[in-house]
């Protein structure tokens, strides 16, 4: 590779890395916007828009952090490394305190959200096989945690209601947190 192409390749890496924090930042913004909303009233399609988000923010958000967190251990960033950590460790802490089941709830609304059929969780698929696993687990026991969580509280709205409970006040404390660490930038 000619001097040239390196210099454009390591650009445009640089680039990327600066619009992927920004949209990542833009995107947290959106989801700690549906958060305020959603503590000041309920909302199905907010509240269908929060699980998405929340489902990709403790997957794909935390892997995203991580990594980002591991580059900055080599800067000199503190302000940047201290907002990551927080940030992680926090998810981490939010995660955690989520049963098996309400967890499986939260990624079965957001399959809900993002997809018109929700095909996966069935038995006998489009093509006539037969699965039974999901993610590796069985998709009988996936549907009775999904069955047992509704029945102990009745309904999808009342289960919101529930989940909303335990993540607003932490939510809306890590949002005034990293807010707090982004100001000292």
């Amino acid at each position: 590779m000619d001097e040239t192409a390196k210099e454009d390749f390591k650009q445009d890496f640089i680039k990327k890395t600066i619009v992927q924090q920004a949209q990542f930042e833009q995107w947290l913004k959106y989801f700690f916007f549906l958060n305020n909303e959603l503590s000041e009233k309920w909302n199905f399609v907010y509240q269908d828009v929060f699980y998405t988000k929340f489902y990709e923010l403790l997957t794909e958000g935390l892997i995203y952090a991580n990594k980002v967190l591991e580059s900055l251990q080599k800067g000199q960033n503190s302000n940047k490394l201290d907002w990551y950590s927080k940030l992680i460790e926090e998810l981490n802490n939010i995660k955690s305190e989520f049963t098996e089941e309400e967890f499986d709830y939260i990624e079965y609304r957001r399959h809900n959200s993002c997809h018109i059929f929700q095909n996966k969780y069935e038995h006998i698929q489009e093509n006539l096989q037969i699965r039974t696993e999901r993610n590796g687990r069985k998709l009988q026991d996936i549907n009775i945690s999904l069955k047992k969580l509704i029945s102990k509280h009745g309904s999808d709205k009342d289960i919101d209601v529930y989940i909303n409970s335990k993540l607003q006040n932490k939510l809306t404390e890590l949002y005034n947190v990293l807010t707090e660490i982004q100001k000292k930038n």
